[in-house]
């Protein structure tokens, strides 16, 4: 298996490199001081008190490299809430970047004090690199919590230690989403709790044009999601590893929609949360076999059994049929996740036969996830949502798609809305802190992980927190690797490997020399985001002088793949 070990610094120059940021500015709370004070300084870092008011006169612009600090702290962070303008009208977004842009400690409300929802949060104006780190964004909009389109194109996010909650409307199964449709270079999310995240988290036209280059979700708690974790079906490469996902694709799907997506006509009928396609370039389809990697591993889709009696409220009531959509349709895929039955679901799934091949996309991976174990959240206020969703949905196919009455149940909205459910008015809000809790106590979850640590976000588990801390760059490396093994079963023998292998001079301007006590069959070179920028044939040559000149200044990744099929990796600096 060919295996790619680019993280030792990966992490550390994506995350920490950023902009250099100069001046420093501490930003008293009240109406307007935030706007006021960026139109007035610029380029710089902004501190913002703990647990006081910062709200918007205007849709902030961010035309220079700005970060937004909120003081650390135990309770309530600072908090910047939307605003509204003279004819009384919410502002679309809170912030409108074309500069690098950081948020942290912070919370985010788009909602004003009557209590309406706001369309969204960022709306991205140009590629930049956008870090959100230690927020909690509440309400996150109707529409979509990052917007742009087009505009973002190119753009880098990365969004760690959040909580983002009710984004989208849920009153229909085509509501808001996380992102609205860009095509990122990077997208990163790990340790993130996403409760009530409407139609798509990431979300994309269903063509077949390249869209995102490298997608990395890990340890991320998703309650109450709508459909998609991710729409877009031609992306490079994506690893989704150790998330927890309770209630996904609320709303279940008819077989007649299928006939809309890409796949379709290469025989899907039935819709997965994996979306993956052949790969199409200018009308030109990827040479295979491919190089493109996924990695879906260590997962948990949980359904409650109010929601999936939607699936028996289809098939004994009407005579339309329903399922929902799975991880991937294969023989792991409870049966009664559909209301017709299906001899062979993973004979309709192209995704499947895509991640089963290895002759074609040898560098794809699904194994090692897990449906319907029940987490036993600590808070059963999470079971009880999930109950009065089932009985809405239920009202809303039966109304909307069957043609009768529905049974009339259900609450109007099952928003995580945590101020409301306290008796908090609008105009009182955020008051109710903390905002969720999300530890459970199933003994198999909590050591279900690829490192043996607890599924979705670690944040709720701090000393596991602390332990995945300590290693988190090596266990990067180790999914990155692709290996299907928990984490720590190889690491002596690619430490080995590694010391048989030299490259030097380190920095190089225009010349990289290999050598190898084994034989070799490739050499790749990967820029810090994992794509590869040049391969060379070794044809079992032990060493190699290879020309970088084209490169440009920075770190990069040499992978050499031994004719055995084993492969280690070194970094250097191309000056």
């Amino acid at each position: 298996m060919k295996k790619l070990n680019i993280a030792s610094l990966m992490i550390a120059l994506a995350l920490l490199a950023g902009t250099t940021v100069i001046a420093q500015i501490n930003v008293d709370p009240g109406l307007g001081t935030l706007d006021q004070a960026i139109k007035d300084n610029g380029a710089g870092t902004y501190v913002l008190q703990a647990g006081m008011w910062y709200g918007l006169n205007e849709i902030v612009e961010i035309n220079d490299a700005i970060e937004i600090i909120g003081e650390e702290t135990d309770g309530l962070p600072a908090i910047i809430q939307i605003g509204n303008n003279a004819s009384g009208e919410i502002f679309p977004w809170m912030f409108r970047t074309f500069a690098d842009f950081t948020l942290k400690n912070l919370f985010l409300t788009a909602q004003d004090f009557e209590g309406t929802p706001g369309p969204g949060v960022i709306e991205i104006s140009a590629p930049v690199r956008m870090v959100v780190d230690n927020c909690v964004i509440d309400p996150a909009g109707v529409n979509y919590t990052f917007g742009g389109m087009n505009l973002a194109n190119g753009s880098k996010l990365y969004v760690t230690n959040s909580e983002i909650y009710r984004n989208g409307h849920l009153d229909t199964p085509n509501d808001g989403g996380w992102l609205q449709g860009q095509q990122w270079d990077t997208l990163y999310l790990e340790n993130n709790t996403w409760v009530s995240s409407g139609q798509d988290l990431i979300a994309r036209g269903f063509d077949l044009m390249p869209n995102n280059k490298f997608i990395w979700i890990n340890h991320n708690t998703f309650i109450w999601h709508d459909v998609w974790i991710k729409k877009s079906y031609n992306d490079q490469d994506m690893f989704f590893t150790n998330n927890l996902m309770h209630d996904i694709s609320l709303y279940a799907q008819f077989y007649a929609w299928g006939q809309f997506f890409p796949d379709y006509q290469q025989g899907n009928y039935m819709l997965s949360l994996t979306c993956i396609d052949t790969l199409v370039t200018e009308g030109i389809s990827e040479t295979l076999p491919s190089d493109r990697k996924v990695f879906w591993e260590y997962n948990l889709q949980y359904n409650s059994p109010a929601t999936l009696e939607l699936i028996n409220y289809a098939k004994n009531e009407h005579s339309t049929d329903l399922y929902f959509i799975p991880m991937l349709w294969d023989d792991d895929t409870p049966d009664y996740y559909t209301s017709e039955p299906v001899v062979s679901p993973a004979d309709s799934s192209r995704e499947n036969r895509i991640l089963n091949d290895d002759t074609n996309w040898p560098y794809m991976k699904y194994a090692n996830n897990w449906y319907d174990i029940d987490p036993g959240y600590t808070d059963s206020r999470i079971y009880d949502l999930s109950d009065s969703a089932g009985l809405f949905l239920q009202g809303f196919y039966g109304d909307v798609f069957f043609g009768g009455a529905g049974d009339g149940s259900g609450h109007p909205s099952y928003y995580w809305d945590i101020d409301d459910w306290n008796g908090v008015e609008p105009n009182e809000f955020p008051v109710t802190w903390p905002r969720f809790d999300g530890t459970y106590t199933n003994a198999e979850l909590l050591t279900a992980s690829i490192e043996g640590l607890p599924l979705g976000d670690l944040n709720w588990f701090p000393d596991e927190m602390a332990q995945w801390e300590a290693d988190k760059a090596d266990i990067m490396a180790h999914i990155l690797d692709l290996n299907e093994d928990r984490f720590g079963a190889d690491a002596v023998e690619n430490t080995m490997l590694e010391a048989r292998f030299s490259v030097y001079p380190n920095p190089a301007s225009s010349v990289l020399n290999i050598s190898s006590e084994l034989a070799l069959s490739h050499v790749f070179i990967y820029d810090v985001t994992g794509r590869m920028v040049e391969q060379f044939q070794m044809n079992g040559k032990l060493q190699r002088e290879i020309g970088i000149s084209q490169l440009s200044i920075g770190v990069y990744f040499i992978e050499a793949e031994t004719l055995s099929g084993d492969s280690f990796t070194s970094k250097f600096l191309k000056k």
